[in-house]
């Protein structure tokens, strides 16, 4: 019964200080900064690019060059939003995706897929 009752006041004992926890979100310092003429833009593009899977060097060297064809797409899309609708860009993130294809009915190589995120502000 003195275990019984331990255990309970253990229990309580944890429990008041976790009901009187408060959960308070503060909103992040650059959205607080953010006006309506700052946007963000998202551009997506996807290739294929023929090259032999078999051997792992011409693989390797044609993965990388899918890559950097993104890379650089990146980089003059910044340079083409400044031309056409912003004072200022940058980029925000990029996510790259580079997947082997193979088999009878196409020819070999890689699919390339890249999604570039932006954040601008208006002219």
């Amino acid at each position: 019964m003195i275990r019984f009752s331990l255990i309970i006041l253990a229990g309580l004992a944890f429990a008041a200080p976790a009901a009187a926890q408060q959960i308070v979100i503060q909103p992040r310092a650059a959205a607080a900064i953010e006006t309506k003429n700052d946007i963000r833009v998202t551009v997506g593009m996807g290739f294929f690019a023929q090259a032999p899977v078999a051997d792992a060097e011409a693989a390797s060297k044609a993965q990388e060059q899918a890559r950097r064809v993104l890379y650089e797409a990146a980089a003059r899309e910044c340079e083409l939003l400044r031309s056409v609708l912003a004072s200022e860009c940058r980029l925000d993130s990029i996510n790259i995706n580079v997947n082997r294809t193979f088999g009878n009915q196409q020819p070999e190589g890689f699919n390339a897929n890249g999604s570039f995120s932006f954040h601008i502000k208006l002219k």
